[in-house]
């Protein structure tokens, strides 16, 4: 090792410092504390990031929705795996790249990871969305069956009434091709 190589450190480049993020000190209660630990709960990213987010208003487009503790734990060992990876492509004695094609492939690695997080995320997310669509759209056809016998020759209710039943058909086709059913520990 010469003398120029002994003050380099490896890892991850500084970012510039317009993308640095600055440590703030927020002042919770206890019970404040505990409501956004138990809403973080089961989502993939820290409770800094959590708490970042949600102070950004950003929940519906960056937060990661619960996922199964084992897709979770997957996906973390990817990530570490495909970041492994990069470092190995950069490290050599000479502290050249291996190949710029395994160098690529690396990288390329990494981004399909992410891309896959993503993916299962935006999943997740619909499944929940979906979900909560079925217990609205369930309650409208109630509502619209109590109105139809109160008016039984009422023709916008038995057309609204209709529309409902194929939205709800529809909605349940969905779930039984996309939907995994829970099983019995799972309840």
């Amino acid at each position: 090792m010469n003398q120029s190589d002994k003050g380099k450190k490896g890892g991850r480049p500084a970012l510039p410092n317009r993308e640095k993020r600055q440590k703030v000190t927020l002042m919770l209660t206890q019970k404040e504390m505990e409501l956004l630990q138990k809403e973080c709960e089961g989502h993939t990213v820290g409770f800094s990031v959590f708490c970042r987010e949600k102070l950004l208003n950003r929940e519906a487009f960056t937060l990661s929705k619960p996922l199964d503790k084992e897709v979770r734990i997957q996906l973390t060992n990817l990530l570490k795996f495909s970041g492994s990876l990069l470092l190995l492509a950069q490290k050599t004695k000479n502290n050249d790249a291996v190949s710029e094609d395994f160098r690529l492939m690396a990288s390329q690695v990494k981004g399909i990871v992410q891309r896959a997080h993503f993916a299962v995320n935006e999943i997740t997310y619909s499944q929940c969305l979906v979900l909560e669509v079925d217990t609205v759209v369930k309650k409208m056809d109630k509502i619209t069956r109590s109105l139809y016998q109160k008016w039984p020759g009422e023709e916008n209710i038995a057309e609204l009434a209709e529309l409902l039943n194929q939205l709800l058909d529809s909605l349940q086709a969905f779930m039984n091709r996309y939907f995994m059913k829970p099983s019995s520990h799972d309840r």
